[in-house]
């Protein structure tokens, strides 16, 4: 156990001295216990701001019994999680991450919190903003194929505007897909998109695995890093239905 613990605070240590030799102000904490109840303390106890994750992508029956320490963090974490997958890592070493910030919404009330943050990351980066929904493929090429596109766009800017945040007028894109997750991270491929912004649901772990989470298979698949904003579960309301 001595040389575990030795070996994790020379490692710690390591990445101390390379955050101040590149002008990062860092300290260092080492914790024990359940690693995602470690993290969430600490969140809490420090007022941290936002938090920033690795992920070893686990799935299937690995991930049933193990867990993601990274799903089990944002989904209770009191501060946005930036998220950073396996793919990501390589992406960003090929200087592929060049274009917008991506915020993908199923219009729930909440994620205004989450464009909030994804309008700051673009001012920090200059960035533009990309607002997508991901609608059923049932509904391409349909009779109203041609309306529906007029009235999403028209609510992800409802959502931008209600966000109550100063943003440049974001691009609205609708995309049809039958699986979310893989139509999210095909567009934010195709635009070469520096960062993703996920409003996820409060949920235990247990829930989170049936069925697998559109965040969490984000997160593992995309080029990028991927920041999630938490938020209760409460009535589900959408602009879309509204408007359709």
């Amino acid at each position: 156990m001595d040389s575990f613990y030795e070996s994790a605070r020379s490692s710690l240590d390591r990445l101390v001295e390379e955050a101040r030799r590149s002008g990062v102000p860092c300290e260092a904490t080492m914790g024990s216990g359940i690693p995602s109840v470690t993290i969430r303390e600490t969140i809490t106890s420090k007022a941290i701001d936002l938090v920033i994750l690795g992920t070893n992508a686990l799935h299937g029956f690995e991930r049933l019994v193990f867990g993601s320490t990274a799903e089990a963090v944002l989904r209770k974490a009191l501060c946005p999680v930036l998220t950073v997958g396996p793919q990501a890592s390589d992406a960003a070493k090929t200087g592929q991450l060049d274009g917008p910030v991506v915020f993908a919404t199923d219009f729930h009330l909440t994620t205004k919190d989450a464009i909030r943050d994804a309008a700051f990351f673009c001012k920090a980066t200059g960035s533009p903003l990309h607002c997508l929904h991901v609608l059923p493929r049932t509904l391409e090429g349909g009779v109203r194929s041609h309306i529906i596109p007029q009235i999403m766009t028209e609510a992800l800017r409802h959502v931008a505007i209600e966000s109550g945040t100063i943003i440049d007028p974001p691009l609205c894109a609708i995309t049809y897909s039958s699986e979310i997750s893989n139509a999210v991270v095909k567009y934010a491929k195709q635009q070469k998109a520096k960062l993703i912004v996920l409003g996820v649901r409060q949920a235990s772990m247990a829930a989170s695995h049936v069925p697998g989470h559109i965040a969490y298979r984000i997160i593992t698949e995309a080029l990028c890093p991927v920041l999630t904003v938490a938020f209760t579960s409460q009535a589900h309301a959408t602009l879309a239905a509204a408007c359709l």
